[in-house]
């Protein structure tokens, strides 16, 4: 087992429900934890009655959310600021990357909820972009509510074998955030060619 994730599961063997609050916020927030692992071990643990898989269920979600939403609000109060300090108005890449998310808000955070990588990044570009709240808010929540759900549930049928997935759950959350940015620059050059194929 990876020394990290070790470390990791010790902390919320010792912390329990704080432990995972913890480490949930800060994933979402983007640094660069092994949460999802840690949840399929958690649902191992559930089904051993180490910990209840509806409680773990619920600070997954509470914890993926308020990341989500801290980063949002940041960006959201100073992310104009440093988006005029570093110039990126001026990188046509980048507007047009605002453009799309505010185009399709709901859709592109509800699927990146999937691709671990992804998901602080949209945060942090609906914030800057200025996404609705009532908009944000909705899907970020769905998309918290499978995601940890999945992991869980894994788990907790797989049980004392859940390691044997652990390097399955890491490849399904790289291949969504592939899917997630092929998703996102399809639709960039759709509207691309609908605005500027005809003329």
């Amino acid at each position: 087992m990876d020394p990290f994730l070790s470390s990791l599961l010790s902390y919320i063997l010792l912390y329990r429900y704080m432990a995972l609050a913890v480490a949930v916020y800060l994933g979402a927030m983007g640094v660069p934890l092994p949460v999802n692992i840690a949840l399929l071990a958690l649902g191992a643990f559930a089904s051993q009655g180490y910990f209840s898989f509806w409680a773990s269920f619920a600070i997954a979600i509470a914890g993926n959310v308020l990341g989500d939403l801290t980063v949002y609000g940041v960006t959201w109060h100073y992310g104009d600021a440093i988006v005029s300090f570093l110039r990126l108005r001026k990188v046509r890449f980048f507007v047009n990357l605002e453009k799309e998310l505010r185009s399709d808000a709901a859709i592109t955070v509800f699927i990146t909820r999937f691709g671990s990588a992804m998901s602080p990044l949209t945060n942090v570009l609906a914030g800057v972009s200025r996404v609705p709240f009532f908009t944000f808010l909705p899907a970020d929540i769905a998309g918290n509510v499978i995601e940890p759900f999945g992991c869980l549930a894994v788990g907790y049928t797989v049980g004392s074998y859940w390691s044997d997935f652990s390097g399955a759950a890491d490849l399904v959350g790289a291949i969504v955030a592939v899917i997630s940015v092929i998703f996102i620059l399809v639709r960039m050059q759709r509207r691309f060619v609908r605005k500027y194929g005809n003329s």
